[in-house]
């Protein structure tokens, strides 16, 4: 039993040593529990030790049934060596023992695979181990849930991550909308997890938050039980029409790209931009720099939709080698590919964006490397044909009406479309200026509207972590000094990377070697 007790305190030496003194039948060394030294060897995560029982046990065993009976053998709950290495997320010790016939598949007495253990443990690393060698999400342990069920519930985002590509694409986009024997979807135990990260992340992928389940509950009032403010208000909070039906602002649900959203703005900004002709222009002479200007920004619009922001390139190894080259981390399990330190996966576009700024709804487009100069340019001609058009409609309110169209006979029709369009093109002047000053802010700071958003969560966080703890003001201001200082200085230098991100980021990307 010395053996066993130095395989569960991982002590490699000391086992080492007492292996090399005699000729032990590692498969008959149990204890109480049914634990052998190679169950804690897994469980240890310690390859070396797991590679030291195999030799040992394969010198000893005379058959290949003998040898395959102890790397299989279960513990009191059903738990085999390869369950053990699952959670761990140790590949090379899964493959080891997958050359040394271990079942795969097997499951415990809870009818939990390894890809179940895998997302319990927030391991991607044995969640595609477990793809590649046969194992599917559609595969449910005996209260009916999946392996996204256990990551949700256990609220692990790299698995979840790993996980929500491998659902049908078509609804009800199953097993995201499945209810287990408890009656409960993955987007229920997110929230009870209390993880808004995840909870979005679901939603985004096609979450139904009104399924009803056990007690008749839906996910927004477990939230509610639970005072998870947050996770109530996204589950609740409706945006406004206007919001919704032009595309204004991005929303917690599955969006694919639609080309009726984008024509819905761009018609609105058109006809926002060119309205005022029907009563400002009184001769040709205006018209020629009017559709000069107005032409330019519809131009760039067009430019800004059709533009590649900067995916980057699909590899052509497996997932399986890219996740095993690099950390998990690091690999996108949906685009296939190595991301690089500035890139981030666009839930709407479903591709990885270089130097990721943010998801344009006015554009249906992302915003990124390659059309972060578009983007601005856009930006600044569609400011300016907007100050232009209010200063010519204001102007027009000392003018009077000179239009020969009839329809602007009655002075009450006029005026009603008069102030309507100062209102209206007042709000998106404002709008667009304080997007293109932040911007420009962003360029000569030299970071991405997500990086600054992401900074400011995250120290948003920190405090409000250490607002309610007893933690001493030294511990906060070791805490939250760092993300303030973690903002780069603004320098013309930055502006000079801004014009050079898409021809240095996509030289990185190719550099990446497998």
């Amino acid at each position: 039993m010395r053996l066993l007790c130095f395989a569960q305190s991982n002590d490699l030496e000391q086992f080492s040593n007492l292996l090399r003194s005699g000729l032990f039948d590692l498969s008959a060394l149990q204890n109480s529990k049914r634990f052998t030294s190679l169950h804690y060897a897994c469980f240890n995560n310690s390859y070396q030790m797991c590679e030291l029982i195999i030799n040992h046990q394969d010198r000893r065993e005379r058959s290949l049934q003998n040898m395959e009976n102890f790397i299989n053998s279960t513990t009191n709950d059903g738990f085999t060596a390869v369950h053990f290495a699952a959670f761990r997320g140790n590949v090379q010790i899964l493959t080891l023992l997958k050359l040394k016939g271990a079942n795969l598949k097997a499951t415990n007495k809870q009818g939990l695979n390894i890809m179940h253990i895998a997302a319990q443990g927030d391991q991607p690393n044995s969640i595609v181990f477990a793809l590649v060698n046969g194992i599917k999400l559609t595969d449910l342990d005996l209260n009916g849930g999946s392996a996204l069920h256990w990551a949700c519930f256990y609220g692990q985002e790299h698995s979840v991550n790993y996980l929500l590509p491998l659902i049908e694409k078509k609804k009800p986009y199953y097993p995201l909308n499945s209810l287990d024997s408890h009656q409960l979807t993955p987007l229920h135990l997110a929230v009870q997890s209390g993880n808004t990260k995840l909870v979005k992340k679901l939603l985004i992928y096609g979450a139904d938050k009104k399924i009803k389940g056990n007690q008749d509950k839906t996910p927004a009032d477990l939230a509610q039980e639970n005072d998870f403010k947050n996770i109530y208000n996204m589950l609740t909070k409706e945006r406004g029409f206007l919001i919704t039906y032009f595309n204004l602002k991005q929303g917690i649900k599955r969006v694919r790209k639609n080309g009726i959203e984008l024509m819905r703005f761009g018609g609105f900004m058109i006809f926002l931009l060119l309205s005022y002709f029907l009563y400002v222009v009184d001769d040709f002479i205006p018209l020629i720099s009017d559709y000069v200007l107005f032409g330019l920004t519809l131009l760039f619009f067009i430019f800004i939709v059709c533009s590649n922001p900067g995916y980057q390139i699909r590899r052509k190894e497996p997932l399986y080698t890219l996740i095993t080259t690099y950390d998990h981390q690091d690999v996108c399990p949906m685009c296939n590919v190595v991301k690089l330190p500035r890139s981030k996966h666009c839930d709407i576009c479903q591709r990885c964006v270089l130097v990721y700024d943010h998801h344009c709804p006015w554009i249906n487009n992302c915003v990124g490397a390659e059309n972060h100069l578009i983007f601005i340019t856009f930006l600044v001609s569609l400011d300016t044909s907007l100050i232009y058009a209010l200063i010519n409609t204001i102007r027009q309110c000392f003018i009077g009406n000179q239009s020969e169209l009839e329809f602007f006979d009655e002075p009450f029709i006029f005026w009603t479309i008069l102030i309507l369009n100062i209102f209206i093109e007042l709000i998106f002047v404002t709008g667009i200026s304080v997007l293109l000053v932040t911007q420009l802010q962003n360029i000569f700071l030299g970071q991405t509207t997500f990086e600054r958003f992401a900074a400011q969560n995250q120290a948003s966080t920190i405090k409000s972590v250490m607002t309610n703890s007893n933690k001493n003001s030294q511990i906060e201001d070791e805490l939250l000094s760092p993300k303030r200082d973690r903002f780069v200085q603004c320098s013309c230098k930055n502006l000079l990377n801004f014009f050079s991100n898409g021809v240095t980021q996509r030289k990185k990307e190719q550099a990446i070697k497998i």
